[in-house]
């Protein structure tokens, strides 16, 4: 009982939705427990799943008990306090065995862990991770018919990550997978920082995260094709001869540019010019 009056003020301080929290982007996968064989001798099956998401399992083919294992998957570290979600399968053909939460509180609904119904998981320290153990079902598909097992959002409480402010920063769930049972389930991976169009000094483009950008970046999902860059501005160069061309920055040098947009007529390159003469003739003009 103390722990169900925990989990439930735990969600009640849940704050408002935040424009972007530090579980921003993470998702809920559902991935098979490989090589694991459930007994009931074990009390939790936490940690027992993928230990990366790229390569998660969403499927399994036999009708033996699976242990399935929910994670919360992040672009990057979070910092998970709290999560809310729910359940949807075909209770006629697949079944329950075992089940139970990887947080240190659960409040569920009523009918929990059935089909339609939430619950909301509690940590005491928030779990900073890219990837954190929320829940474990073990369940079999009884007719070994296609059937998928669904993470969908709780009745009431929607399907959110929340921090460990207070109240809660809440960032909404990305994307829910599903598990499928002879046939494929769906495992949403989250993705990072989309890369795109970054420009150059020298009016040339690469696609790179925007982290890697060390020029100027377009935005997400910009490409280089057709070039967004615009071409670099061009001025008067002048050379050690006193020649003057129109070139850009980069090709003249810092030392020769005259300046943006500057041209060549007239001509500022101009050379105070020189005369060949001895010591003694200089003497001579100044004697």
């Amino acid at each position: 009982m103390k722990k169900v009056l925990l989990a439930a003020a735990a969600v009640a301080v849940m704050g408002g939705t935040a424009i972007a929290g530090p579980n921003a982007g993470g998702t809920l996968v559902a991935t098979l427990a490989d090589g694991v064989v459930f007994t009931f001798d074990e009390e939790t099956y936490c940690g027992a799943g993928a230990t990366d998401c790229g390569t998660a399992i969403g499927r399994y083919d036999n009708t033996d008990t699976a242990v399935i294992n929910v994670l919360a998957a992040f672009p990057g570290t979070s910092r998970l306090a709290g999560v809310t979600f729910g359940v949807a399968y075909n209770d006629a053909e697949v079944f329950l065995a075992a089940w139970g939460a990887c947080g240190d509180f659960e409040l569920g609904t009523g009918g929990w862990p059935g089909s339609g119904e939430g619950t909301a998981v509690t940590f005491s320290a928030a779990q900073e991770a890219s990837l954190v153990d929320v829940y474990w079902f073990a369940a079999y598909n009884y007719y070994g018919n296609a059937n998928t097992f669904d993470l969908i959002p709780h009745p009431s409480q929607g399907a959110n990550f929340a921090d460990d402010s207070v109240p809660s920063e809440l960032d909404a769930i990305a994307a829910l997978g599903s598990f499928g049972f002879a046939t494929d389930g769906n495992v949403p991976c989250p993705q990072g920082d989309a890369p795109g169009a970054c420009c150059f000094m020298d009016g040339s483009c690469t696609v790179v995260p925007e982290a890697d950008c060390q020029g100027d970046f377009q935005g997400p999902d910009t490409n280089c094709d057709p070039n967004p860059c615009p071409p670099p501005p061009t001025g008067a160069c002048c050379d050690d001869e006193g020649n003057c061309t129109i070139r850009t920055r980069m090709e003249c040098g810092d030392e020769g540019y005259q300046g943006d947009d500057t041209g060549c007529d007239p001509n500022p390159c101009d050379v105070v010019p020189t005369v060949e003469t001895s010591w003694g003739a200089v003497k001579g003009i100044y004697r």
